[in-house]
């Protein structure tokens, strides 16, 4: 049976209930604290987080107010408490839970403080004493977990928890540099580890593609000469993610000068200039590793093939030509120099073009077939040591077999497609 009873219109504070959803809601701290204290007194932590956090959430004027955090953070250090007495007794406790709280405690002190701090400004903004009544109360609930904090992101970059081990790193970081923390007199006998969580905090963001807070913790952490170069590495890395050339050429460029025996600065440095094609650039970082390493041949060759890029072919020859001194079955380097000769004669042929009365014809064109015939040994070189690899030697041993009239050699290379 269906009961059908009548509505009629109530009024809160002079609107319709109807209506209600246009008015802004009215906060009373005082019904927001009974629920909270009968919550806390029955050890319902979660319901007691939640009526505070609502309020907090709800109205400007709960958001405002420095006492609720300060609550919250009883009850945050309650569930932590439960957390911990588990972990003492190895009864079947909630690690990942026990961080978490902690993690949320320093966010809501830190959050209690800088309320307060506003709150002060504006008391003095009007000419008003204020002086902060929370910082050192909510500091004392914190404090004693700074080293847990430490160690919760220590156990997340264990477990290869990437990003949750940056969270904690950068809350311990920013809670031990806060005026919130800082300021305490527990504070003047903690050790300056700002560099190890700085290099800990830069190697998670990094693994966990997060190239923005990397770029945020590297200078500090290059106070690690041990890792450095791996820190300049990954800085220069994220830089590029960024977009940021100016910053990441920069740490390129300080990788290079202290660690010129890393080739990743000196790889990455050579292809951003010839990307950019700034090949005098990229030529000087090589001739600087031909100087320090001048046995190593994989310098002289990088450098033959700038000074190619930069029309310097007499100087790209001499590189090329110590390459294979170096390393005498070097198949790229005779194509290279092959390639030279080639470049040589054909540039040679295409301003031959005196009259066969002229005295100078015979000398002029023999000393071009005599280009294409060095060309081509250089290419014949290349397919011996490299036979397998046909683009070191197959056009050009093509062409200067065409140009010196080697017919049965030319059609030999029919074979190859």
């Amino acid at each position: 049976m269906l009961l059908f009873v009548a509505w009629s219109p109530v009024t809160i504070g002079g609107q319709l209930d109807g209506d209600a959803s246009k008015a802004a809601p009215v906060y009373k701290k005082s019904a927001v604290m009974k629920t909270y204290r009968t919550c806390m007194k029955e050890k319902n932590y979660a319901k007691a987080r939640q009526v505070i956090e609502s309020a907090i959430g709800t109205y400007a004027e709960a958001a405002a107010d420095p006492q609720l955090y300060r609550y919250n953070m009883d009850v945050l250090n309650e569930l932590i408490g439960i957390e911990n007495r588990k972990i003492y007794l190895k009864s079947n406790p909630d690690t990942i839970g026990y961080f978490n709280y902690m993690y949320d405690l320093y966010a809501m002190g830190l959050k209690c403080d800088s309320v307060e701090q506003a709150r002060l400004h504006e008391k003095r903004a009007m000419g008003k004493k204020a002086e902060p009544k929370l910082r050192a109360e909510a500091g004392g609930v914190v404090l004693p977990y700074m080293k847990n904090l430490l160690n919760a992101g220590k156990f997340h970059y264990q477990k290869k928890n990437y990003a949750q081990a940056f969270r904690f790193f950068d809350m311990y970081a920013t809670a031990k540099s806060s005026d919130f923390l800082s300021t305490t007199k527990a504070a003047t006998d903690w050790s300056d580890d700002r560099t190890e969580v700085a290099v800990l905090a830069v190697l998670s963001a990094y693994a966990a593609g997060n190239n923005a807070a990397v770029m945020t913790y590297l200078p500090t952490s290059m106070g690690d000469e041990s890792v450095r170069v791996r820190l300049l590495e990954i800085g220069s890395k994220a830089a590029a993610e960024l977009h940021d050339d100016d910053a990441m050429l920069a740490l390129l460029e300080q990788g290079f000068e202290a660690y010129p025996d890393v080739n990743y600065f000196l790889m990455a440095l050579v292809k951003y200039y010839n990307d950019a094609e700034q090949f005098d650039k990229a030529l000087y970082k090589v001739q600087r590793m031909t100087q320090l390493y001048p046995n190593t041949r994989d310098y002289w060759y990088m450098m033959g093939k700038e000074q190619m890029l930069l029309g310097q072919y007499d100087a790209a020859f001499v590189s090329f030509e110590r390459c294979v001194e170096i390393k005498a079955d070097d198949a790229e380097s005779y194509s290279a120099l092959g390639n030279i000769y080639l470049h040589e004669a054909q540039e040679a042929y295409v301003h031959f073009d005196m009259p066969l009365s002229d005295p100078k014809y015979s000398t002029t064109k023999k000393a071009i077939m005599g280009l294409y015939e060095k060309s081509c040994a250089a290419f014949e070189m290349a397919r011996k040591f490299d036979e397998d690899n046909h683009e070191l030697w197959l056009s050009g041993l093509r062409e200067t077999y065409f140009k010196l009239n080697k017919g049965k050699e030319l059609r030999a290379l029919e074979k190859y497609k």
